[in-house]
């Protein structure tokens, strides 16, 4: 927006005003009645004597003992004694001049202006006080002013003869004025207006504060400020300052600031706008709201381009395009959150950045987002809103609720477990259009009612979701997995090159598994009877029990290999494929299988099936069986 309350104007009103009604009082106070003609005001210098300015008027009256009356007054005043130098030219049809007070009146019109007129005031009914060098206009204020004249002194030489100056006109209206020459300041009053090619101001009361040349220092305008701008909104405020700093024009709003441009909006303590490089800075409580961006062209429609997003923050500096439109970008400070209606999502840090181009964040200073269902940590989160597109970097963390709608029967299956949490930790993490990629050393966790259950380490993880659920993941790369004890004491591992599991989002279930390449599944025991079991192949899958979520059928391929060992008993089963049945509690072997225990050795079958609870063996087929020998402590021969 621009909020550029520049009444430099009224500088020259208070300059004009003063010399003039000061030249009549000092002329008419030594003469009774002067006929039609001119009267010369000299002022001496250490030049010599020069002309300071030529008044005229139709006539000059003096109507009581203290009074004098000049009718159609005009004053030209001109610099440095030069008569081509016209500065200022006053005009009222009449003058009134109280020789004993120094006072000067009328209820009349006034006005004051520069030869090419590129400043302007008038007015009705003014009071001058030549003991003060006030001047104060009861009535109808109006001050013009050449927008290029703010920043540099407005009573310079200028051209008698020159033509009106171009460029854009300010404008300031008010009910009353009062301008100071003494202290350079001027004070519109009562229904105050500034009006500029950019915006309006409106407010109760306007101080214009100038340098001792005349140019602009500051303006202050106070009760109710409302500033109006053209393409850049609506600003409010109790206070508004004005000043010029490093050729900027800067303005402060302060006292419950607050900003709007169609939907958008901003609130804080203080708002700080560089009307040149048109950004707006606001401090303490700075609450900032505007829509979702609509999708990208040639994208469907997304249902978060409905609602509204808000950014909280201590500080945030809002930047407009040079012209018109809606912001373009922001950056923020000071315990950052961001909250979206669409997803009701929130995330949090000590900084951000937003860019309107691509819709984007980027956040810093243990920076989060989370959506009640998930939640994304790193040292740097950045986001494409509109495309859904995420990116954690550095110490990234996805944490996802995955207990799921079916959770009352995995409850019982687990020992009454309600609560489930998926942790995923690695170096980087890029999540699009529900898919997550996690890479380098990644680290995926299951808690449990705050228990840690299951961990996965690999190099890089794939994971897709549904409405916040997980329904699949593709671990790549050192893969290594293990589960908690259970209440048996029993923990599950694996290892391989890859590893796809399967989910469903509507019961929170495990559907399947598969292990590629160099896959080794080991079951141990803590206990001291404990058995351990190991079974190594290049291909392993399994499929969950819809309702108890536990192993339903898992099967070997491509060359598996049994290993057991329980207290001094050793198991070691080989075969092209196993087939492990949850129901009937046993593993198949077919393909040439073969198996050694502590006592036989059996060969040449159709198919093994073992039993590992009873560690007992079913052959079929033309088998062999060989017995082996009991060991002795007898030395061989």
């Amino acid at each position: 927006m621009k909020t550029r309350p520049s009444p430099a104007a009224g500088r020259a009103a208070l300059v004009l005003a003063a010399w003039v009604c000061a030249a009549v009082a000092l002329e008419a106070a030594s003469t009774n009645e002067v006929p039609n003609g001119s009267i010369v005001n000299y002022r001496f210098t250490p030049l010599g004597r020069q002309i300071e300015s030529i008044m005229t008027a139709s006539n000059w009256t003096r109507v009581t003992e203290r009074e004098v009356v000049a009718t159609f007054f005009e004053r030209r005043m001109f610099r440095n004694g030069d008569l081509n130098q016209l500065q200022l030219i006053v005009q009222a049809p009449v003058c009134q001049y109280d020789n004993a007070s120094k006072d000067a009146w009328n209820q009349g019109h006034i006005v004051l202006f520069t030869p090419t007129t590129n400043v302007f005031t008038q007015g009705d009914g003014f009071l001058f006080s030549d003991a003060t060098h006030v001047l104060e206009i009861s009535n109808n204020v109006e001050t013009r002013v050449v927008k290029s004249l703010l920043k540099s002194p407005l009573l310079g030489s200028a051209p008698s003869n020159g033509a009106p100056a171009g460029g854009q006109i300010l404008k300031i209206l008010s009910a009353s004025g009062r301008f100071n020459y003494p202290s350079n300041r001027v004070d519109y009053e009562r229904r105050v207006r500034v009006i500029d090619p950019q915006y309006d101001l409106n407010s109760g009361r306007l101080a214009v504060q100038f340098t001792t040349n005349g140019a602009l220092e500051t303006a202050l305008a106070r009760d109710d400020v409302v500033i109006t701008t053209t393409n850049k909104g609506r600003a409010t405020g109790a206070r508004a300052f004005y000043y010029l700093t490093n050729n900027s024009e800067m303005m402060e709003l302060t006292g419950d600031a607050a900003w709007q441009n169609g939907a958008e909006q901003a609130q804080a303590d203080y708002f700080l706008y560089d009307t040149t490089r048109h950004f707006l800075t606001g401090s303490n409580h700075v609450h900032v709201l505007w829509p979702n961006a609509p999708s990208q062209t040639n994208r469907p429609p997304q249902a978060d381009t409905n609602g509204f997003r808000e950014m909280f923050a201590r500080f945030a500096t809002l930047q407009w395009p040079p012209t018109n439109g809606p912001v373009e970008s922001m950056t923020a400070s000071g315990d950052v959150m961001i909250t979206n209606q669409a997803d009701h999502s929130r995330a949090t840090g000590q900084q951000a950045v937003y860019n309107r181009t691509n819709d984007s964040f980027e956040l810093t200073g243990d920076p989060a987002w989370w959506n009640g269902q998930m939640e994304v940590k790193g040292r740097v989160l950045l986001a494409e809103l509109t495309n859904k597109i995420y990116h954690a970097r550095g110490d990234a963390q996805l944490r996802v609720n995955v207990s799921g709608a079916g959770k009352t029967n995995a409850a019982s299956a687990s020992g009454g477990a309600t609560n489930q949490w998926l942790i995923i930790t690695s170096a980087v993490l890029d999540y699009e259009t529900n898919l997550a990629t996690f890479h380098d050393h990644v680290v995926a966790r299951l808690i449990e009612d705050g228990a840690l259950r299951d961990t996965l380490t690999c190099d890089l993880l794939v994971v897709t979701l549904e409405s916040n659920q997980v329904v699949q993941g593709v671990a790549r790369g050192h893969v290594r997995g293990q589960t908690a004890p259970n209440r048996a004491g029993v923990v599950k591992t694996i290892s391989c090159a890859t590893l796809t599991g399967r989910r469903s989002p509507a019961t929170g279930l495990m559907k399947d598994l598969l292990a590629e390449t160099d896959v080794v599944l080991v079951q141990f025991g803590t206990g001291t009877n404990s058995a351990t079991n190991q079974l190594t192949a290049p291909l392993v899958s399994a499929r969950f029990s819809p309702v108890t979520n536990r192993i339903e059928q898992a099967e070997g391929e491509g060359g598996v290999v049994i290993d057991q060992r329980k207290a001094a008993q050793t198991l070691h089963a080989t075969g092209e494929r196993a087939v492990y049945t949850e129901a009937a509690g046993l593993m198949r072997l077919t393909g040439t299988p073969r198996a050694r225990t502590e006592s036989y050795i059996i060969s040449n079958a159709s198919f093994l099936n073992w039993r590992p609870k009873t560690n007992l063996f079913e052959a079929g087929g033309r088998y062999i069986i060989i017995p082996i020998r009991a060991k002795t402590n007898q030395p061989s021969r």
